[in-house]
Formats: structure tokens, C-alpha cells, sequence
């Protein structure tokens, strides 16, 4: 602290830390691969329209390799993954305009080796595995459901390429909802992969299929050799000498298996996750090295580590420089890469070799914010008690700013973070969104409300039929904790997320009085529009979350903030995409205009060309600067910073 700074209220602490490094330091990495030791990796750069690149690191250079007018990405589920492969140095990759896969060599132009769809998009490619002559992939095909002439749901199926494009796709598997992960064996005489089917999601349960690859690259045999629609499967894997691998929660725990003479044997059975959610295609926890170990990225208590297996369940934590790494493991058998992150350091692709004394070596950089460590808050894992007697855990960042002497009679405001999913997590990873407000003077609660993943399949559950109780009460549980504490001003509590985050903010300020303030990020506020209008991927999710529709009708309506807008006390700020395809713009229009009925404080934004969560670095920094301009409003501070107005609309005391 300086020596002649004076008491600044907080939230209107002068930041280094702007709303342009927030939504420029950002870049999203993607599905990895190694090739031949070279290193492959997607990137998605917010300054350049949010762009998808292949980028490739060979020795000690690095280069872009797909064309500037190029934008990698699959829309497969809606939220993609598994976007792109390379095969002997060549590159085949989804392009986002017309979902069309395309074969890009080295050096050279990437050329279509699918047929054009007949509706916009409508032939979906993803999560690919190659060989010399064929690649299997998944394909969503709306053009089939559009044939139909009604409201059918597109048709997904396991399907072969021709690598060189010369033959349209063929079916090579079909009948089930969803296909995933379809993984060669090193022979090339067995293909397995992954399926599941309405109403269950990947996470409750799926089934492992094996078959024999035949002539032309077809199948045959196929047989089903693990999973369940209650045994979630995740990742198949074939070690170098044919032995299948593959992620099960059988125990309640995603742990991980080998398949020897026909039975599966846990490399460690423990109250830990090898696993995560399969919201996105393409993801990876564990690989193989050459000397028998697995690499594994392993959740324990909410956190994720980089952790060596052996064959008879001995295990090696990695003194890695990281707090967290995402679930993209890729491995060469000699060391692994994978994007990796902490609280004070940004996302980065890292290798990291055993036993070779060299430490890691990071391949890209993610952006650095120019500001110095002093200015970074550190997390703490708060594990506290709900009303209900049952445990939840929340990542708590204090205020944090070296130039700024708080009030002396004043705690900080404290805003309430909810992630997304809801089965999904959060992680302790470097996060210039929330940087940006402990830096001003903010208090964040990151919360890992019941539902979440990473505290095992009965903590995940506790959610179903709950969905808008617990995670709601969670995190209000998490605000009460910390003012308990008198860690936090108990009159200045704001709640913040997006998707089904967005649901809990709605929801705690409909049902709750406990929040003085709310922001909702793509939210859904409407369930049974929700239900109806929602694709493929979702489209019976609330079944588990809620219970089935139409039958639980009233339950619908009694849980949707649509028709409680009279019960909300606290102003509200609704962040909205207008081409949201999985939270559609009705919804947050339904519920500006419900709160518009009921005169209640608040301010719809509707952000132009922007999907299901902001990708374009204009739309991420305008979001950040409106949502403090907000809290200014509602919490009587003056921003240090020069922001866009809000205007409130509804003026009810």
C-alpha cells in the first residue's frame, strides 16, 4: 500500500486491469493433438472476430496453420469440440461456415472432402480419428430431419471418410441418439467408440462399443463391452499393445480401467474423478508413456492435478507449476502437452516430460495482462455448511489492489459467480473477468454448487429434480457464510452467470431476497419455452434437472422467473445474445418484458452476431463495463473508469 494513498470506497478502486485485457487476454485453446512430435492445438482469438485457428509448434517455432479465411469450429451438440485432426502432417478440420470437412496439407490450400448440405449447416462433422486412407467422425445431419418436412430431431450416426474426398460419407454405425470418441486400435482391425440416448446425458450414462474394421474400412461385430444407460463411460483409449482403456463411474466415481481377458481392471478404485462432463467432443484426461505409466489429469476435492499412474495403482503427483489443467491431455509417450493455468497465470500449452530434469516447457503463451502479481487475487477453497446440513464448496477471492486503502468502517461488496452446465465446474484458473472486480474492490464467491462435477456422481445428482433449489440455495448459503464471517458487506451481495447460471440468478432474486442485485448472462428464464425450443443435445435434459413435460407442467411454470418477475425485489441486468440457438433471445425478451409488467428495476442488452456465450473481444468488453456500471448504480460507488451508461428501467422502491 502506498503511504499517502486515502480510503477509497470499494468498488471504485483505480484498476490496472481493463475491460480490454479482460476481453482480449482471453484466447480460448481447443482440441490438441500431437502428429509425428509436432504439436497441434486450436485457438480461438477474441480480437480476431473469435476466430478458430489450427496452430502447430515444431521444435522451437510456432505458426498458424489454417488459411486467415479460415475458421475452424464445429457445431456438432451445438457447443462442438473434437473440430479438427492431422494425420502424417496433414490437417482436417470443420469449417464453421458450412460445416463441410476440409483436408489441409502443410503449406498448401485446404480443399472439401464432404458434399455440400442442403440446408445451412446442415451436415455437422466432429471428434475425427485417422488413418492413412479413412477418417471416422461423428456426424449430426439436419438435412434429414429437415426432409422429414416436421420438427424431427437430426439424425447423428458414427460415419467414414475417404480421406482424399473422392467418396461421399458412409454410415458405419446409427440407431442411437448421440455417437462420441471413436478410437482405432494400433492394429487398424478394431474401432471402438461411444453412445447414448435420450433422455440421459453422457455424464449418467453411455455405452463402449467395440467392432472389427473390415474391408473398405467398414464394421462389423460390433458389440457392446462396457456402460450402461447408469454407467457413464468416458474416453476409450487403445494402449500401443491393443489393450482398451477407458474412464467409468460404475463406483460412483469416474475411475479409470483396462480390459484384459475380457474384464475390466481398475487402475485405483478411489473417490476421485479421471473424468469430466462430455459437454464438448474431443476431450482428454489420460494418456500413455513408453514406460507403462499413464498420465492423468485427476479431480480430488474440486481441484483438478497432473498425476502418474502405474499398473498396480501406485501414484506420482507431478510437481507441476500449475494449479489446474483443462481435460485436453494429449501424449507422444514420451511427455505430455496440455493447456494448463493458475490463479495468477494465464492458460498456456505446456509440455511436460518425466524424469528428464528439464521441468516443462511452454509452447504458447496465453495472453499475459501487463499488470504486476500485487495486483492478482488468490483463491481459497471454502467448503461450508448449507441449511439443509449438507456440505458445498466455493474458490473465494478477497479485494485485492496495492494502491487502494479500503474504508475502515466498511466490508467489501461481494458478488456471487455461477458457472454454467450446471454439470459442470469451476476451476482455480486465471480469470481476467474476475480480476477485474477484485481489483475494484470486490469480494468473489466462485461457487461449485450441488450438481457440480469433480465431488462425484452423488454430488452431481443432488441437482436432479432440484434444479433451482439447491444450486440456488448453495450459493446463497455461500454469501451468508462469508458475511457470517463479516468477510463481506451483507447489504451489497450481487449474483452473477450465465445459461444455467443465468437461472440461478434469476431464480435467487424471484424466490430469494438474500441478493441486492443480479446479472443474467444468456439465462433461462422461461423452462417450458426452454423445453420445447432447446436442440438435440438438451432437448430432455430437464427431464433429469426437473422432471418430464408435459406431465410436471405446473412444476415448469412454478420454477420459471417469467411468471414471478412481481416477486423480484432487487434489480436485474440481462446480457443476451441475439442468435443464441441454446438459450434463445425470447427468453430473456420474456422476461424484460415481465419485469417491465411488474416495475422492476432493470436493463436488457442485446448483443449483435453473438451465440451462446460471447466470443467477439467487443462484446466481451462491453459486457464487463456495463455489468460494473451496474453494480455502481445499484450500490451507490463511482467507477474509476469511464463506462457506458445504464439506464434502469422501473422504478419500484
Amino acid at each position: 500500500m502506498h503511504p499517502n494513498t486515502e480510503a477509497t470506497p470499494y468498488g471504485a478502486w483505480q484498476s490496472p486491469i481493463s475491460a480490454e485485457m479482460v476481453a482480449e487476454g482471453s484466447i480460448d485453446f481447443g482440441h490438441l493433438t500431437v502428429d509425428d512430435g509436432t504439436v497441434y492445438w486450436r485457438e480461438q482469438r477474441p480480437d480476431e472476430d473469435s476466430r478458430g485457428i489450427v496452430v502447430r509448434h515444431d521444435g522451437d517455432e510456432r505458426e498458424d496453420v489454417t488459411p486467415d479465411d479460415a475458421n475452424v469450429r464445429t457445431l456438432v451438440h451445438e457447443y462442438g469440440g473434437g473440430d479438427f485432426t492431422v494425420q502424417d502432417g496433414v490437417v482436417f478440420f470443420a469449417g464453421d461456415d458450412d460445416q463441410r470437412v476440409y483436408r489441409q496439407p502443410i503449406d498448401d490450400e485446404p480443399e472439401p472432402i464432404t458434399p455440400e448440405p442442403e440446408t445451412e449447416r446442415g451436415l455437422r462433422y466432429a471428434d475425427f480419428e485417422g488413418s492413412d486412407r479413412y477418417l471416422y467422425c461423428v456426424r449430426e445431419n439436419h438435412d434429414a430431419a429437415s426432409e422429414t418436412g416436421d420438427d424431427d430431431e437430426p439424425v447423428t450416426t458414427l460415419v467414414r471418410l475417404l480421406a482424399d474426398g473422392s467418396e461421399k460419407p458412409q454410415v458405419v454405425a446409427s440407431s442411437h441418439d448421440f455417437y462420441a470418441a471413436p478410437r482405432r486400435s494400433p492394429d487398424g482391425d478394431r474401432l471402438a467408440w461411444l453412445t447414448w440416448d435420450h433422455p440421459g446425458l453422457p455424464w449418467d450414462g453411455t455405452e463402449l462399443h467395440v467392432a472389427d474394421i473390415v474391408a473398405d474400412g467398414k464394421l462389423e461385430n460390433e458389440r457392446v463391452v462396457m456402460g450402461s444407460p447408469d454407467e457413464s463411460v468416458f474416453q476409450p483409449e487403445w494402449r500401443a499393445d491393443g489393450t482398451l482403456h477407458a474412464v467409468s463411474g460404475r463406483t460412483g466415481w469416474w475411475n479409470l480401467y483396462r480390459r484384459e481377458d475380457g474384464e475390466w481392471l481398475p487402475y485405483r478404485e478411489e473417490t476421485a474423478e479421471y473424468g469430466v462432463p462430455q459437454w464438448l467432443l474431443g476431450l482428454s484426461t489420460y494418456g500413455f508413456l513408453t514406460d507403462g505409466r499413464v498420465a492423468a489429469i485427476v479431480t480430488r476435492e474440486g481441484e483438478r492435478s497432473l498425476e502418474l499412474v502405474d499398473e498396480d495403482g501406485g501414484r506420482e503427483a507431478v510437481a507441476f507449476p500449475y494449479a489446474t489443467s483443462a481435460p485436453r491431455l494429449e501424449t507422444d509417450g514420451e511427455s505430455i502437452v496440455v493447456p494448463a493455468s493458475g490463479p495468477t497465470t494465464p492458460t498456456s500449452i505446456v509440455r511436460w516430460s518425466p524424469g528428464d530434469g528439464t521441468g516443462h516447457e511452454v509452447l504458447r503463451q496465453g495472453p499475459e495482462a501487463d499488470v504486476d502479481d500485487a495486483y492478482l487475487s488468490r483463491p481459497e477453497h471454502v467448503t461450508y455448511e448449507t441449511r439443509d446440513g449438507a456440505e458445498s464448496h466455493a474458490f473465494v477471492y478477497p479485494p485485492t489492489n496495492p494502491d487502494a486503502e479500503p474504508p475502515a468502517d466498511e466490508a467489501p461488496p461481494l458478488l456471487v459467480t455461477v458457472h454454467g452446465g450446471p454439470t459442470s465446474s469451476t476451476q482455480p484458473a486465471f480469470d481476467l473477468g474476475i480480476q477485474y472486480v477484485t481489483s475494484r474492490g470486490f469480494a468473489v464467491a466462485d461457487v461449485n454448487y450441488r450438481g457440480s462435477t469433480g465431488y462425484g456422481r452423488a454430488y452431481r445428482q443432488e441437482l436432479y429434480g432440484n434444479w433451482g433449489h439447491v444450486d440456488v440455495t448453495d450459493c446463497i448459503d455461500a454469501a451468508d457464510h462469508l458475511a457470517d464471517e463479516q468477510r463481506v458487506d451483507p447489504d451489497r451481495l450481487a449474483v452473477s452467470g450465465g445459461s444455467a447460471g443465468g437461472f440461478v440468478v434469476l431464480s435467487a432474486l424471484a424466490f430469494h431476497d438474500a441478493f441486492t442485485a443480479g446479472t443474467s448472462y444468456y439465462g433461462v428464464a422461461d423452462l417450458e419455452r426452454l423445453a420445447e425450443l432447446t436442440h438435440k443435445f438438451e432437448s430432455q435434459y430437464l427431464d433429469q434437472l426437473v422432471g418430464p413435460y408435459p406431465e410436471l407442467e405446473e412444476t415448469y411454470r412454478e420454477r420459471s422467473t417469467r411468471h414471478h418477475a412481481d416477486e423480484v425485489d432487487a434489480p436485474v441486468l440481462l446480457l443476451q445474445g441475439e442468435d443464441d440457438p441454446v438459450v434463445p433471445l425470447s427468453q430473456a425478451e420474456s422476461m424484460a418484458d415481465a419485469l417491465e409488467e411488474n416495475d422492476v428495476p432493470h436493463d436488457l442488452v442485446v448483443f449483435e452476431d453473438e451465440q451462446h456465450g460471447f466470443r467477439n473481444a467487443g462484446s466481451r468488453k462491453r459486457a464487463s463495463e456495463l455489468e460494473l456500471a451496474f453494480y455502481g448504480e445499484v450500490f451507490g460507488f463511482e467507477p474509476a473508469d469511464e463506462l457506458p451508461a445504464i439506464e434502469l428501467a422501473g422504478d419500484r422502491e
